[in-house]
């Protein structure tokens, strides 16, 4: 039964792949926002089924005891199946060989079993491991809209505050390399010639050597703590791990986010956009912005990339006061130059007369448009975010103390994740300054 399983979901990573690739190609809006939709229900429904997978036993092969000896190993008369082994959960719900026909409520099934696992290892003082998948993805594993709720003592919901986590996060090249301790990805630089006329005979054929680099991204520990009340203990497994989880991952994933941008590349840190090394991103490719005027966006876009493509897949990273000042730029006729299309974290910059720029938001960048940037900060990028890539090299591991602030009746959370980052592709991004 665990091979049917794994069956659907190689089905459903090769559609994930198909999605992925269709994205890539296409430069409509409004077909990128419902590929993108789709990719969001697709990526928890394969969440959904590793978990379930994980837990499955190994099929029985044929021929073989579906049980321990001397525990009912005999297939009862009319089951015509071999039995789940006595003691054993059936993480299918089947029973007597009759196998369930909706598989996506039998591993939502087995998903909640699993947190609500989760939740009592978390009470019980013990590390609770979340795979390396549900890491690059915002939501993880949903199950229902579930809050804090223990009746006649909270309000039974909790307002949640605004977005903290860029969505670059999501949008980068997440790689997973389980017990990996460095990722090595080699790049090819253009070449500096072309074919060329030999005019005699015997002479040497033009010279067109092609030039490749690498970088090696090490493991780097990404840490988070925070401190919830004993109180909130009380509350079902599956709503406790829940709320731990994702207070912790929501840190992690903040912290990823903005060193994506600026990780200084020191030992034991992410290699960020704006300080990616020369030999990935010449300094020489920079590009210096005074102020943000109706220039601008046609200046990062035709100073992207090579010199015989405009490249439609890039992407614009910027602060937010910076997507404002795009938005108050105004025409002769007084009318808004460019219009803003947002989706949350990201969205286009698009008007009448031009095309359309994605953009996504990234609090890490600092702001041309604001007086105390200082000159030659690096404010924005802009290029197409696979070409960073960031290996994820072990799960996120949660775990829980109540003996710091016993006093106070607060109980103490730490997890931590090895990960790492940095630009991969020759020019990858083009970095824009303040002038």
């Amino acid at each position: 039964m665990k091979s049917k399983f794994l069956a659907m979901l190689a089905k459903m990573e090769a559609r994930k792949k198909e999605l992925g690739d269709k994205a890539t190609a296409s430069t409509d809006v409004a077909e990128l926002r419902g590929i993108t939709a789709d990719l969001d229900k697709l990526n928890i429904e394969i969440a959904e089924m590793r978990s379930a997978i994980a837990e499955m036993p190994e099929d029985v092969p044929a021929g073989a005891s579906a049980a321990p000896e001397g525990r009912g190993a005999e297939i009862p008369e009319g089951r015509g199946a071999a039995q789940v082994p006595q003691g054993t959960l059936n993480p299918i719900g089947t029973y007597g060989g009759q196998q369930g026909e909706n598989t996506k409520s039998e591993a939502r099934s087995v998903a909640i079993k699993i947190l609500e696992q989760r939740g009592a290892d978390l009470k019980e003082g013990k590390a609770a491991v979340y795979p390396m998948g549900e890491l690059p993805i915002a939501r993880s594993i949903t199950i229902d809209t579930v809050g804090l709720v223990v009746p006649n003592q909270y309000s039974d919901t909790i307002n949640p505050s605004f977005n903290e986590v860029s969505s670059i996060v999501d949008l980068v090249s997440a790689i997973p390399m389980p017990n990996g301790e460095t990722y090595t990805k080699g790049f090819e630089k253009p070449m500096t010639a072309s074919g060329a006329y030999t005019t005699t005979d015997g002479n040497d054929y033009a010279t067109t050597d092609p030039e490749y680099d690498y970088v090696t991204i090490a493991k780097t520990a990404i840490t988070a703590y925070t401190e919830i009340s004993k109180q909130a203990s009380k509350l079902p497994n599956v709503n406790y791990q829940s709320m731990c989880s994702d207070t912790v991952r929501k840190a992690l994933r903040k912290k990823l986010a903005r060193e994506i941008m600026v990780g200084d590349g020191e030992a034991g840190h992410f290699t960020g956009i704006f300080n990616a090394p020369a030999k990935v991103i010449p300094v020489a490719s920079d590009i210096e912005i005074e102020e943000i005027d109706a220039d601008t966006l046609d200046t990062i876009v035709f100073g992207y990339g090579g010199d015989e493509d405009v490249e439609a897949a890039a992407y614009l990273i910027l602060n937010k006061a910076d997507l404002a000042a795009f938005a108050a730029i105004r025409g002769n006729d007084g009318k808004r130059l460019y219009k803003i299309v947002t989706k949350g974290n990201t969205g286009t910059i698009s008007s009448d007369d031009s095309f359309a720029v994605n953009y996504v938001i990234n609090s890490a960048c600092p702001a041309i448009s604001s007086g105390t940037t200082a000159a030659s900060t690096y404010c924005m990028a802009y290029g197409v975010l696979k070409y960073y890539e960031m290996p994820v090299f072990s799960d996120i591991s949660i775990e829980m103390s109540k003996d710091y602030k016993f006093k106070q009746g607060m109980t103490s959370y730490a997890g931590e994740t090895y990960s790492g980052g940095n630009v991969v592709a020759y020019k990858g991004f083009v970095r824009i300054k303040k002038a």
